[in-house]
């Protein structure tokens, strides 16, 4: 059965409760959604209505895991594919869920469609089929917290233009460290973003209107968008595969008029990197992470500020030539290839 691929004309919840739909994105890493997941559930957030998981065509068994902790919670779900720009429904389970106003559904995307396709995935699905006042995207490998969802939604709807918002992301790892203030301050003229808290102390004081002024993109692992927001800048750029995705979506609704939010006593705990070894540090960097890093960075800086392209380039190859002095020459060559507009080769 192919489900209807004519978007909603519904513009507003008819019974006034908000309802927020997240988009959790698996490729490959079945344990841990699995562990975000049952974070969700047991934040027990009235806001939340639903939760949609996309398998970008893992081919390890991540879907049948998912599927099998589905049922065997004893949830309802509904499964669909995404195919030729629809969805091919594949079925229902025949399980009540428990959490009554939480809906569970599992969509296969087909294909390896990255983190912006994958999501997109995520992202039409509810606007096709469900009623939402607000998505939240979250990585896969975050863990939510009691009332995180509810207290974004609050700082959302204190202005119709304010289009996004982030929370406070802490380290999984090292629970004690701040990864992010809700994102991050981003430079055109070296194409490079520096996260607002970064390795702060979860104990220091934070400031909402002063990281609010200097938020020029949310965090992609946990960012809230509006539904106006979302109608108005349309779906994330799919073409940079990984990393600015999130930034393109934010300068977006920037020049589109939307500013941005930010809750510090809203938390989301990170194991980062998780699925692709996207680590901030450096050296732990993947291969492949840094490709697409060099990649992105050039493509956006094409689109968005032209100007700044040149101080970008040697921005790029001065950070290059730092791995070669440091002895790490295979990292050199992936970032060189990546510049050229070479296919990632390790």
């Amino acid at each position: 059965m192919t489900m209807s691929n004519h978007r909603s004309k519904f513009s507003g919840n008819s019974n006034n409760k908000i309802k927020v739909w997240i988009v959790v994105l698996n490729w490959k890493n079945g344990p841990d959604t699995i562990e975000c997941l049952e974070s969700i559930v047991s934040a027990k957030d009235s806001c939340v209505a639903g939760v949609v998981i996309c398998d970008n065509a893992s081919g390890d068994g991540s879907d049948v895991l998912i599927r099998n902790w589905l049922s065997n919670s004893g949830f309802y779900f509904s499964e669909a594919k995404w195919s030729d720009g629809a969805f091919l429904s594949i079925g229902d389970s025949n399980s009540e869920s428990p959490i009554k106003h939480i809906e569970f559904a599992l969509v296969h995307t087909g294909s390896n469609l990255g983190f912006a396709g994958g999501n997109n995935v995520g992202i039409q699905y509810v606007r096709h089929a469900k009623e939402f006042d607000y998505l939240f995207l979250l990585n896969n490998d975050a863990l939510l917290t009691p009332g995180a969802v509810s207290r974004m939604v609050g700082r959302l709807a204190e202005g119709d233009r304010t289009g996004m918002c982030g929370c406070t992301v802490v380290y999984h790892h090292t629970p004690s460290q701040i990864q992010a203030y809700g994102g991050a301050s981003f430079s055109p003229w070296l194409g490079r973003a520096v996260h607002i808290g970064a390795h702060f102390p979860v104990s220091a004081s934070r400031d909402a209107a002063k990281v609010e002024a200097r938020l020029d993109y949310i965090l992609g692992a946990a960012l809230m968008i509006s539904r106006p927001c979302l109608e108005q800048i349309g779906l994330m750029e799919e073409s940079y595969f990984l990393y600015f995705e999130e930034v393109d979506w934010a300068t977006r609704a920037a020049r589109a008029g939307f500013s941005f939010g930010y809750v510090p006593d809203a938390v989301v705990y990170h194991k980062e990197g998780g699925t692709i070894g996207s680590s901030s540090k450096k050296g732990a960097r993947s291969l492949l992470s840094e490709h697409y890093l060099v990649r992105s960075r050039l493509l956006f800086t094409r689109k968005f500020y032209p100007r700044y392209l040149p101080s970008v380039i040697v921005f790029t190859i001065a950070q290059g030539v730092r791995t070669v002095v440091g002895g790490d020459f295979s990292r050199f060559l992936v970032r060189l290839r990546a510049m050229f507009g070479l296919p990632f080769k390790a």
